[in-house]
């Protein structure tokens, strides 16, 4: 039985049962997580919105308001309810775990990760907010602090594969590549269908030069997941010397995939200007540009100033 089927039972039972007592804050607390666990977010919005009016100082109820916010996708909301959980019981780890987690969500690093770090002194080893420190910590792009937390995670949880993938990519962002294979092997090992593992153990074969083995194991990924978009970029990026007709092919791919591979735009161009066909080179350095405005600005217009007086020439009559 899934945890919202059961939830559904709960909260049938819960409201048979809640009118027979007066106000018991327990079964209040009780009904409203049911509701959550339901996916009943807007019942449970509803729900909640009586119950803190009658309670506002309970912070559980704060909480799962929170959640059931969260179940809208409305993330202010959300964190809104979750700080006044912090605010009213400072010292419970979970509310600022659900705080950590929507600071996350909305971009705000430092503040999610000031959240997990005092969470922890009151839940010192808690692997989940070590997890969630360690991904908020690469967020930030401090890979050395975010690959010792993660190792911490395996430790207590050696068959996590999520904590095994993400150790892994972790370690070879970090070019700890030692430390990336093991991490990717041993999740690729526990659960054979994990795509993601497979796609970043053959990014570590072509950085060790082992490319017929990399092209393997992505063409294994493709079979299996046949739109990753990542997976056709590193293919086609593999394939850019020896085979570019396929490669751009793969690239193509790579922008229409899931999720899609934006910067391929610039590789397909490159591959495009080299067969001579300008137009679309330059066609697809425009779009590299519109959707990385910031990136390679000079090289670009470089490209498109070229194009343009290379069609210019070949418009003449």
């Amino acid at each position: 039985m899934s945890a919202r089927a059961a939830g559904r039972i709960v909260e049938t039972l819960l409201g048979v049962v809640e009118p027979l007592f007066a106000d018991r804050l327990w079964l209040t607390r009780r009904r409203a997580q049911a509701l959550v666990t339901a996916g009943e977010a807007e019942r449970a919005m509803l729900y909640l919105h009586g119950a803190l009016a009658r309670r506002p100082d309970d912070p559980w109820l704060h909480f799962y308001a929170g959640r059931a916010a969260q179940g809208r996708e409305l993330r202010r909301q959300a964190r809104a309810r979750f700080a006044h959980a912090v605010a009213l019981s400072p010292a419970e780890p979970t509310f600022r775990f659900a705080l950590g987690y929507t600071l996350r969500q909305e971009g705000h690093l430092d503040a999610a990760a000031r959240e997990y770090r005092v969470a922890l002194r009151t839940a010192p080893g808690e692997p989940s907010l070590l997890f969630n420190l360690g991904v908020v910590e690469r967020d930030r792009g401090h890979l050395d602090v975010a690959q010792a937390l993660l190792e911490r995670v395996v430790q207590k949880w050696p068959r996590d594969v999520r904590a095994l993938y993400t150790l892994g990519v972790c370690a070879f962002e970090r070019k700890d590549f030692e430390a990336a294979e093991r991490a990717l092997d041993e999740a690729g090992r526990r659960d054979r269908r994990h795509h993601k593992a497979r796609y970043q153990r053959a990014l570590l074969l072509l950085e060790d030069n082992h490319q017929t083995e990399a092209l393997t194991d992505l063409r294994a990924v493709l079979k299996q997941v046949p739109d990753y978009g990542p997976a056709h970029y590193a293919l086609g990026r593999a394939l850019a010397e020896n085979e570019p007709t396929r490669a751009r092919v793969h690239l193509r791919e790579a922008l229409l995939g899931r999720p899609p591979v934006l910067r391929a735009h610039l590789d397909l161009g490159r591959l495009l200007e080299q067969a001579g066909h300008l137009a679309e080179a330059r066609a697809e350095y425009v779009l590299y540009a519109r959707h990385h405005p910031e990136k390679r600005t000079e090289y670009i217009a470089r490209r498109l100033a070229a194009l343009d007086v290379a069609l210019a020439e070949g418009a003449r009559p």
